[in-house]
Order: structure tokens, then sequence, then C-alpha cells
């Protein structure tokens, strides 16, 4: 019985390095694609429109519009109005509780991804076949290219690199969910759909042995992909959505390490895990002791979580993958403390409705427009005619535009609500980052204070008062006279963020000098600062997540833009 074990161990292995390996080289042709679509990008990105009223003009959408007669780009934006999720709402409680089809559009659903919407409300967005396409061409494959290429030129540098990248299984850390509507169409995160479409290779792609994952309500994801990545020492990669995920599960890791160890010394399942009856029958049938691995990484742990323990733990880890940059980028700090010597990429920018784009670099944080995944047209945020919208080719590095999607899965002349910036190019196709929400934006008498302005006073706060703020949110208070901002930040470290108020008035009249005139004449009042509970937001991502709302879903509240969320986190300032 154990020869079979031992046989069957090492077939897998030697499947698993076969199939990294073929990713790898589908990620080569990917990111070739991503960059010929650059090249005539306006006249690429046109032809997929007219793709997309093609194959939808018999849909009960594309019958309202005409989608048979429009013959070009122009004809379309004339005839079509801009839409958001309300103008469909209508059509897709139709399709959910009735299955119809067909009504805006003609493809087959493969799932709805569930977005929290930009003020907590759940939607559900559906996805088409060519939508889980564009995703699983422009993540998983494009990592492993991407991170080839990074340790190839290291070696040839001679960076240190002990050779070419050795391919092998990794992690991914997006719980997986059995959400179904009655119909049984699937209901998860965009993520999850596109990775449930893969199960008949993630024994040979994840350390975790299964075709299906298990789900949150069956055992804690953390604790299941932990599990079976310590016992295996040549761990490739970890993939996340966003890296938020990282950093808690260094968390568990740092806080559990000694029951993990325990467990894979005897090949037992603790309480830690919350299995369920039916997960832990399962899982006795693929664990056993290893006290051999449990040894090598009790000696690494007692050593400390220093910024070497990934590497000590996982000498083989080539690469980190998530979403880091805007706001999410203080997360990407925090699993810097712990990864050194191990290069990031910063993923994918996108949402439910769609992938706009994605990085062609590792530790780079532009992100290459994709052109074969949407149609876009962009407004200026330079001018207050929204009826004006730019195609591809006619962006300007340095400018802002909000971006305006039409998808596979239904959604025409979409308004996300996103806000993007132009920062290169690549011939005729911008490189771009993620910018602010449109409606988070603190505006008492005409300052427009976005995110991107508290985020840079924030990141300036930290390096005077020489401490990590974990997490930061903002709010008009309008109770009292002059209105002002009030910024609740988290900081573990213990010191007293308020007399640090003067200077982060002054930076934000540094970094928004519309700000600066108002409070100079007195037209508002200069911003607060209050010491918010550290755990403030981790609570709160844990009330949505009760509620229902996917976790890969939960973003930082950064405006404090309802009720709910005013009460939640004005309970919880330190006094």
């Amino acid at each position: 019985m154990r020869k079979n074990k031992d046989k069957e161990s090492k077939s897998r292995r030697v499947l698993s390095e076969m199939m990294v390996k073929a990713m790898t080289v589908k990620g080569h042709h990917d990111l070739k694609r991503m960059h010929r679509n650059t090249i005539d990008a306006r006249s690429k990105n046109e032809k997929l429109l007219m793709h997309i009223l093609d194959v939808n003009k018999y849909s009960v959408y594309g019958m309202k519009y005409g989608f048979e007669d429009i013959k070009s780009a122009e004809e379309y934006k004339k005839k079509l109005p801009y839409t958001t999720f309300d103008d469909y709402e209508d059509y897709i409680v139709q399709m959910i509780d009735n299955d119809k089809k067909s009504l805006i559009t003609s493809l087959k659903l493969v799932g709805y991804a569930q977005s929290s919407g930009s003020v907590g409300n759940r939607k559900f967005v559906p996805i088409t076949q060519p939508e889980v396409n564009v995703y699983t061409r422009y993540t998983v494959t494009r990592m492993l290219a991407l991170a080839d290429d990074y340790h190839k030129k290291n070696r040839k540098k001679g960076n240190g690199a002990s050779g070419d990248m050795k391919y092998f299984r990794g992690m991914f850390t997006c719980p997986s969910f059995d959400d179904r509507f009655p119909n049984g169409m699937l209901c998860s995160n965009i993520a999850d759909v596109a990775a449930k479409q893969l199960g008949f290779i993630y024994p040979y792609i994840l350390n975790t042995p299964f075709r299906k994952q298990f789900t949150e309500q069956e055992v804690d994801s953390k604790y299941i992909n932990l599990r079976f990545s310590l016992e295996e020492k040549d761990t490739m990669y970890m993939f996340c959505v966003f890296f938020r995920e990282i950093t808690s599960y260094i968390d568990f890791l740092e806080n559990n390490w000694e029951t993990m160890v325990d467990d894979i010394e005897h090949g037992t399942v603790s309480e830690i895990s919350h299995a369920t009856p039916e997960a832990l029958k399962k899982l006795s049938k693929v664990l056993k002791p290893n006290p051999e691995r449990a040894a090598e990484l009790r000696t690494e742990f007692e050593k400390g979580f220093d910024e070497t323990i990934i590497k000590r733990i996982w000498p083989n880890m080539s690469v980190i993958c998530g979403i880091g940059t805007s706001t999410f980028e203080p997360f990407a700090e925090l699993a810097r403390k712990y990864t050194k010597g191990i290069p990031f990429d910063f993923s994918i920018y996108g949402a439910s409705e769609g992938l706009f784009a994605a990085v062609d670099e590792l530790d780079s944080g532009k992100q290459l427009l994709l052109i074969d995944s949407c149609y876009y047209e962009f407004i200026p945020q330079d001018t207050d005619d929204e009826s004006i919208t730019l195609s591809v080719d006619e962006l300007e590095i340095g400018k802002e535009y909000e971006i305006v999607i039409t998808n596979q899965a239904g959604l025409y002349r979409y308004r996300c609500g996103d806000v993007i910036k132009v920062v290169d190019k690549m011939n005729d196709c911008p490189y771009i980052q993620f910018s602010l929400r449109k409606g988070q934006l603190l505006n008492i008498t005409g300052e427009k204070t976005t995110e991107e302005h508290m985020a840079a006073v924030v990141n300036l706060l930290k390096e005077e008062a020489g401490c990590e703020i974990i997490n930061w949110t903002v709010y008009n208070d309008l109770d009292k006279h002059p209105y002002h901002y009030v910024l609740l930040l988290e900081n573990d470290s213990g010191i007293d963020m308020k007399k640090y108020e003067d200077f982060a008035h002054q930076k934000l009249c540094e970094v928004n000098p519309r700000y600066a005139y108002f409070t100079a004449i007195s037209g508002m009042g200069r911003m607060t600062v209050e010491n918010q509970e550290p755990g403030t937001q981790k609570a709160w991502a844990a009330m949505q997540i009760s509620k229902g709302v996917s976790s890969a879903q939960v973003k930082p509240v950064r405006i404090l833009d309802t009720p709910v969320k005013e009460e939640f986190f004005k309970n919880r300032i330190k006094h």
C-alpha cells in the first residue's frame, strides 16, 4: 500500500512539473498576444465591439437598440446611452428567478459574479465563457511566464539566482464557494467561477490534491491551503486575488504554526481547521504523518517571522501574485516584511464586470490595457462634458479618465465608476493605474479631495510617525462648524496619531491645492485625526462575509458614505 502511495506521489510530481511548464509556455504566448494587441489597438478594439454586437443582435437588448444595423463605433455611441447596473437589474432578476435567456446577451451563461457594489449592496453580474477565457488567459499563465522571465534575467545578470525556475505546484488563496441559484447556476466571485473550470488540473498545479476544492463551509481555507503547502517544500508560487489575503495567511501562520506543524508531524487535522466530518473523512485518505518535514518547519519557525521566513520554509518560492497597488498598496508593503528575495506580480485590474488590464513585468505597478477583453471608451476628467468619450489611442499620459466598458456578457456602454490614470504607453495602447472610484470623493465646498489625495497623505504620515498604518478611512463631519474631514487611522504600535494632525493638514494642502485654498479662506475647517481601534477593518470584513458577501470582494472602506459604515467605524474610535 505504501509503495503504491509513493509511486502515486512520484507520478504526481512528474505531471506537476510538466503541467506547470506547459502553462508557463502558454503564458509566454499570452504575453506576446497582449503586446501584439497594442499595435493598431483602436482597430482591434472596435473589431471586438462589432463582434459583440453581432453575437447579441437577436437578444432582447440587441433588438431594442438595433445592434444589427450598427456599422461603426461612432454609430454605436450615438444609438446607445450610458448605463449602470440599475439599467440591467430587472433583466438579471428575470434571468435568475425565471431562467429567462437571450435578454441582454445571446451567449450561454456559466455563472454569476457576486460584487459588493460601491455602497456594500450585493450585485449579481452575468459571466459568459468568453469572459472566463480572458480571465484564465491573463492570470496564472501570465504570472508564471513573468516569473520565468524574471529569474532567467537575474541569473544572466548574476544577481544571486541559482538557476532557471523550478516548475512546481503552488497555492491559490481565493476561497471556494458552492453558492447556486435555484436554477443551479453558480454564484461566486469571478476568480472562483473561472477557477472551477480548471478542476481537472488542480492536483497538478495546486498543492491540495483534489479536483474539487473545499468550500469555506467545509473547512477553513487558510488552514487547508497552508496544510498541504507547508508539507511541500518545493511550493513555487502564491496566487491570491488581493495582497490582503497574503498578509492574512501570514498572520494565521504566525498565530497557529505550532498547531500546524503538530498536525503535519502526526498526520492529524486539528480543531482550528473547522473541518466538517465529511471533510475530515476525505482528508484522512490523503494525509499521513510527516515527522521529517515537521522537524524542518519547526526549526525555521522557531527562528522567528522575519523578512526571510517565506523563503526559509519554501526555498523554491518564485513569485507572489495579487492586487497590491492603489488602495491595496499597504498590504503589499506589509507582505514585503516576510518575503525578501521574492518578486511580486501586481496582477490584474478589473471588476466583476470585466478584466481591464494586467501587469507585464514583475514588481511593476503599471498595467497594460487588455484590448481583447472589453470594448473601451474613456471620459476625460478635465472636462465637464460627459458626452465626450475617447478611444484607446487618444489617451494622454498623466491624465485621468473614467472608464466605460462594453463587455462580453451583456453590459453595454457601462459606467463602472472607476477613474484610471494613464502612466505610460506601448504603441497605441495605454498602461493604466486605478486612480479612484467615482463617488468616493470628499467635497464639502468644491475642494474635491479624492481617495488618491488622502492615500498620499497617509503614506507621508507613516514616514513621519515611523509606524505602520494598518488601515485608514475618512468622512465628512457635517455636524460641527466649520465642516471638516475626520481621518481615522489604525496602527498597532500604540502611537497617538492625533499629534500629527497639523502635519496631515499641511500635506493635504500640498497634494490638493483646492483644499488649501478653501481652508485658508475659512470656507471649510481643517482636517482632524482620530485613532481607530486596531482590527476595525478586519471586523468590518468579517461582518460583510457573515452577510454573504464573498471575502474576495470585501475591500477596505476608505470613505464613510453610508449610515451603516458611519455607525460601525465611528463606534470604534479610541477616545
